[in-house]
């Protein structure tokens, strides 16, 4: 039974947890070791009665990634992650319209990703939090150590550096 609640877990909540860590890291390969390295620890300390998952799980996939950042900074601190693309390829059975929309699509999804690149380091993780993961303001604000009235600030400004990056205004 336990094993069967296990893997509905997984399945649901898999892809946002890697979404969260590929925005925290830019790495497929790294944000999916996380990733299962995070559900191995959720599913050892499954003790989780009355406490909401996904929250949990994320500040779980947080810590990992924190803790895999300061140890590569300690071992190499003149090397820097590089950021990498993904790009997805498109099927040549498509009419015309639907690969126009999403060339588009792919475009406006590219320039929203580097916008969101060069916002602060907690300003990009509480977009993240907010508009990917669909977490609530205090959920975010629990995960990443703050006040509920400081979570609602970051959002803000974070938003309202979002629209002059994506309005071609300079910071």
């Amino acid at each position: 039974m336990e094993k069967d609640i296990l893997e509905k877990l997984y399945l649901k909540y898999t892809k946002a947890v890697y979404l969260y860590l590929y925005s925290l890291c830019h790495n497929h390969a790294l944000a999916e070791d996380l990733m299962q390295e995070t559900f191995l620890r959720a599913f050892c300390a499954f003790e989780l009665s009355g406490t909401e998952i996904l929250p949990w799980l994320l500040t779980v996939a947080r810590n990992l990634y924190l803790d895999m950042w300061r140890r590569e900074k300690k071992e190499e601190k003149s090397e820097k992650g590089k950021v990498q693309e993904v790009r997805g390829s498109i099927k040549t059975e498509n009419t015309g319209n639907e690969i126009l929309g999403r060339m588009l699509e792919r475009e406006q999804n590219e320039k929203l990703y580097l916008a969101i690149q060069r916002l602060k380091y907690i300003e990009k993780e509480a977009i993240v939090l907010y508009y990917f993961a669909g977490l609530t303001q205090e959920k975010i604000g629990d995960i990443l150590n703050l006040s509920y009235g400081n979570t609602r600030v970051v959002l803000y400004r974070a938003r309202k550096k979002l629209k002059k990056i994506l309005e071609g205004e300079e910071m």
